[in-house]
């Protein structure tokens, strides 16, 4: 088996048959120590999207890690290559199964031992195939779990038992992808991490059936870089901007109980939309605040609805409103 560094240098180029493209091989200056991260890939065939969510040391892992659209998500990691993502797109678009493109990235690519590639392709009957392969040469603590609809892949772990943990997290969670992403990532964390360290991800998530397709396709997007808190901060993004920008989603609607009332309450209280007393009850002056909060500051109007004679609001504007900047909500405030 050839050493990284022998590896790094051995070729000058690769060509995927599939795709007639030439990618250049490595420089060789790429530091391995900062190389590894956990991800999970999923896609709903439901929802009819699909996404990657990741959380790694290094800032970039945004630009390195994902790659995606409605249809199909990739994860490519420790050495990531934008032209394996490429071509098993290509090959996915062939007719091929997501192992399938897999397997014959990894017949072709001369680096394939340093690489980590997870890929699941949601299909227009609605099933879901999912594929994954870790090269001979990866980092030490590496595991994989392959679901029906995801994978779960890691390397250069504090210990292997993450992608366990994040699999079983997220067949268990109920809501949303982007919300089951990232309660897969946080299960992850109480139990291991990078060995680096965590100090930057991302969460992307594709989608061809929501609401909000009319304008992007994009159902979530949340990236952090070099922060000491990225988990946390990853979570604050992703409903900042699932709150924002995204239609929402029945799966997401949380009882509005007595301290989420008080949590809406005192944001729109701060922001200038509420002027009644900040207690647990929920009445007509709050949902005219949060209807005029709404229509000032939000894509898709987002109303507490009764369902089953309970009242409910959507789960990632509650959490938006919990972390956010009250003054920042402020229309025309500095």
């Amino acid at each position: 088996m050839k050493s990284l560094k022998h590896g790094l240098l051995a070729a000058s180029c690769l060509m995927f048959a599939s795709t007639s493209a030439l990618a250049a091989a490595p420089t060789g200056r790429a530091n391995p120590r900062l190389m590894g991260t956990r991800a999970i890939v999923a896609c709903d065939a439901v929802e009819k999207s699909c996404g990657v969510a990741s959380i790694s040391f290094p800032a970039g892992i945004s630009g390195l890690v994902p790659y995606g659209r409605p249809d199909v998500a990739i994860a490519t990691m420790f050495y990531p290559s934008v032209d394996d993502a490429e071509a098993v797109l290509a090959r996915v678009d062939a007719g091929n199964t997501a192992q399938q493109a897999v397997d014959y990235v990894f017949s072709v690519d001369p680096y394939a031992d340093y690489r980590q590639l997870a890929v699941v392709k949601l299909n227009p009957n609605g099933t879901i195939t999912v594929g994954q392969q870790t090269g001979a040469q990866n980092a030490p603590q590496r595991c994989a779990v392959k679901g029906a609809t995801f994978v779960v892949q890691a390397n250069n772990q504090t210990t292997a038992t993450v992608c366990d943990a994040m699999a079983s997290a997220f067949q268990r969670t109920t809501g949303s992808l982007p919300q089951r992403l990232l309660t897969s990532l946080r299960a992850g964390a109480r139990v291991g991490h990078d060995n680096n360290g965590e100090r930057s991800g991302v969460i992307r998530v594709w989608t061809s059936e929501n609401e909000s397709t009319f304008y992007t396709k994009v159902l979530a997007d949340a990236v952090v870089h070099s922060s000491r808190t990225a988990l946390k901060d990853l979570e604050v993004e992703m409903n900042r901007y699932q709150a924002t920008i995204a239609a929402p989603y029945a799966s997401d609607l949380i009882p509005l109980d007595a301290e989420t009332a008080k949590v809406v309450k005192s944001t729109l209280s701060a922001a200038g939309y509420y002027t009644g007393v900040i207690d647990g009850t929920w009445n007509d002056a709050a949902e005219a605040a949060l209807d005029a909060f709404n229509w000032n500051t939000l894509f898709f109007l987002k109303p507490t609805v009764v369902v089953n004679g309970q009242r409910k609001i959507d789960g990632p504007l509650v959490n938006y409103l919990r972390n956010v900047d009250p003054k920042a909500l402020i229309l025309g405030g500095e």
